[in-house]
């Protein structure tokens, strides 16, 4: 029976608070295979703080709130010539013209009244608003990320904080004056009695310490359902939760790296003698290659290879003339797993091992064997980057990966990939 969504999340939740605190590990080629428009960790962050009730209760008042709006009034006295602002102060405007000129009766000192917009709590309410506009317009999808229920209402909440942002005159000045919002300026709001500053005070707490790293297990969770368990998901988070069992049993003092997501790399740790990359939903490095070409295959006499070539070529001749349309013809044959590892020497950063997953969300054997046969073909096609099969020249390990099927007494749930393991292993949930 399957591991449903819910149950893969608490399994590896653990693992993940620990290492997304840190920044220590990327999920970044997780998030590529979602159906959503996001591939960083950090969109992946701020549409999960977009999803809090406390900031969508936020926006959903924010028309009403902001009628509270405050500002303070500062005293200033200024001595003026002939034209008079604001109420004089005759104390002073005698003292002014002994000072200046006793003889001339158009000196005056007169108390001026100051509106100052950009207050500490104002400079709080700008920033808050200035980050939900940035994030809806121009750091995440938001048009497409409305088509999900969940996100749906923020296709009238957003113009809310647009219309706020550009067309709250008040707001405006505030705009007009550059100010820095420091920590303890949050934190001295959060106390005030006017409610419009103190959810944008929590708010903007909140939203510096998602990014910090400052997240719980519990949010880890949410951040991780939201993203993986729709329908679409599960067998994305099934891959996750692999890759995260596997960085598990072959790390203790695990010393992750966040990577950039270029090639897939997940996370890198080393022991005394070797260093390790595991990759998820890549070919890995430059080191090794998931890909043979039909100029490769024409070096061999063979009927069925030779049929085969003519029958690529007749079929991208086919289709120009019928389409106006070509397609690779120099691709016999690549592959992409969905977990590798690569296993180097620390000294002389040889490539000492291969490890390669297949991962099928399945509890069917028809679909296991399915996963064991692209995952013999890796094993037996994977070359090193001279053109030369792996398989002659070092040790591959290979993993099926499946949900529990009928058969499983046969499996092996071992995931020690340390040298002196090689052929294929079953691992099941």
């Amino acid at each position: 029976m399957k591991r449903s969504a819910e149950e893969l999340l608490e399994e590896i939740s653990d693992f993940l608070v620990i290492y997304l605190k840190s920044g220590q590990v990327g999920i970044n080629s997780f998030l590529k295979k979602t159906d959503l428009p996001i591939s960083q960790m950090d969109q992946l962050l701020k549409v999960h703080f977009l999803l809090k009730d406390e900031v969508k209760q936020f926006v959903r008042e924010l028309p009403k709130l902001i009628k509270r709006f405050k500002t303070s009034t500062t005293l200033k006295q200024e001595t003026y010539h002939g034209l008079v602002k604001g109420q004089i102060n005759w104390n002073r405007t005698i003292n002014d013209r002994f000072r200046i000129n006793a003889k001339d009766k158009t000196i005056f000192s007169a108390n001026e009244r100051n509106r100052e917009y950009a207050i500490k709590e104002n400079l709080v309410l700008l920033e808050v608003v200035q980050t939900l506009y940035t994030i809806l317009f121009r750091e995440v999808d938001s048009n497409y990320l409305e088509k999900y229920a969940w996100f749906k209402e923020w296709g009238v909440l957003k113009s809310i904080v647009s219309n706020t942002l550009y067309k709250n005159i008040y707001l405006s000045r505030v705009r007009m004056v550059k100010g820095r919002v420091t920590d303890r300026m949050i934190l001295d709001t959060l106390k005030h009695r006017n409610p419009l500053y103190r959810s944008a005070a929590s708010i903007l707490q909140q939203y510096r310490k998602l990014l910090y790293g400052e997240i719980d297990e519990q949010e880890v969770q949410t951040l991780l359902r939201e993203t993986f368990v729709y329908p679409k998901e599960v067998d994305v988070l099934f891959e996750l939760y692999w890759v995260v069992k596997l960085i598990e049993e072959n790390t203790e003092n695990a010393d992750l790296q966040l990577m950039d997501g270029r090639n897939n790399l997940v996370a890198q740790w080393s022991d005394d003698y070797c260093l390790y990359k595991v990759y998820h939903d890549s070919t890995g490095s430059n080191q090794i290659k998931f890909h043979i070409s039909t100029d490769e295959l024409k070096e061999h006499e063979h009927p069925f290879i030779s049929r085969r070539l003519s029958s690529i070529e007749e079929a991208d001749t086919t289709a120009k003339k019928l389409f106006n349309q070509s397609f690779d013809t120099k691709t016999y044959w690549s592959g992409r797993p969905d977990i590798l590892v690569e296993m180097y020497d620390k000294k002389t950063n040889e490539l000492l091992k291969v490890v390669i997953g297949e991962v099928k969300h399945t509890n069917r054997i028809e679909y296991a064997i399915t996963g064991l046969r692209e995952l013999v073909d890796y094993m037996k096609l994977v070359q090193d980057k001279n053109g030369l099969f792996l398989e002659d020249k070092m040790e591959l390990q290979g993993i099926l990966f499946t949900g529990r099927v009928d058969e499983e007494e046969n499996r092996v749930n071992n995931l020690s990939i340390g040298e002196g393991r090689d052929g294929i292993s079953w691992c099941v949930d």
